[in-house]
């Protein structure tokens, strides 16, 4: 099923190199270079703008399904956290912390327009609220565990590392079966949004490791198992959203055969 790329999508499309490039350059750069508070300020004004930039591009928009999928990766990913600005300005941190709170806040406003916008509701609250939601739901209950498990096992994070992957797999799981029960449309936009974060996440930790083996640092078994849960979950969301476009390409062409038959 071809996707014609109209303005409505341009804008949309254009959001999300916006958001994945910008995540994408932000993660290599803090894990090559030395961040300094000069760097690290001027790093949370250009994502404070291009969340601006992003927020009017997919107003702009008139395609419902792009706009919320693109509103979607705003809210999870815009602007992105800033790993030691607390430290280096507390000042910047206290405004990149107000920017990314309202930042929450208006990527909500776009979902709930463009909701109430459709006519006849083809896309669901449960699919949205489930891809918003339930990661970091599970991910928050995992800081909350680690909190507790480190310091009773002596220093031993095998157990903190296993709590973490049972529960992101247990989230991942929940997708796949919101996506499995939804019609395709709605399942589209949750194993679109899974695989594009689940590649996001792979390639971060691929970088990681060779970076780290390329400067003669231990790389952690933790990481080869993070990449290898991503890919499985990658290939459970695309398998998963090839049967649903094959179901829906038959359905059509049965609806057509009876049409021509009819006639």
């Amino acid at each position: 099923m071809k996707t014609k790329i109209t303005g409505d999508k341009l804008y949309c499309l254009i959001s999300v190199i916006i958001i994945l490039g910008g995540y994408i350059i932000q993660r290599i750069l803090h894990i090559c270079c030395d961040i300094t508070r000069t760097f690290a300020i001027c790093e949370a004004l250009i994502f404070t703008v291009l969340t601006a930039v992003v927020f009017f591009l997919i107003t702009k928009s008139k395609d419902t399904f792009y706009a919320i999928l693109t509103a979607i990766f705003g809210f999870r990913m815009m602007p992105p956290y800033i790993a030691g600005l607390q430290q280096l300005s507390a000042q910047a941190n206290i405004v990149y912390f107000i920017v990314q709170k309202f930042s929450a806040v208006i990527f909500v406003f776009a979902l709930i327009w463009f909701y109430k916008k459709q006519q006849t509701k083809n896309i669901k609250a449960l699919p949205i609220l489930a891809v918003l939601i339930i990661v970091p739901f599970f991910m928050e209950m995992q800081e909350q565990l680690s909190e507790y498990i480190n310091p009773i096992s002596n220093g031993n994070m095998l157990y903190s590392y296993f709590s973490g992957f049972i529960l992101y797999s247990t989230a991942m799981f929940i997708l796949l079966f919101v996506a499995a029960k939804s019609d395709f449309l709605n399942s589209r936009m949750v194993t679109d949004y899974q695989i594009t974060a689940l590649l996001l996440n792979a390639g971060r930790r691929i970088c990681a490791v060779v970076i780290n083996l390329s400067q003669g640092n231990h790389v952690s078994r933790s990481y080869y198992c993070w990449i290898a849960i991503y890919v499985f979950f990658i290939a459970a969301f695309y398998v998963l959203r090839m049967k649903k476009q094959k179901q829906v390409l038959y359905v059509t062409s049965e609806n057509s055969n009876q049409t021509e038959r009819k006639d």
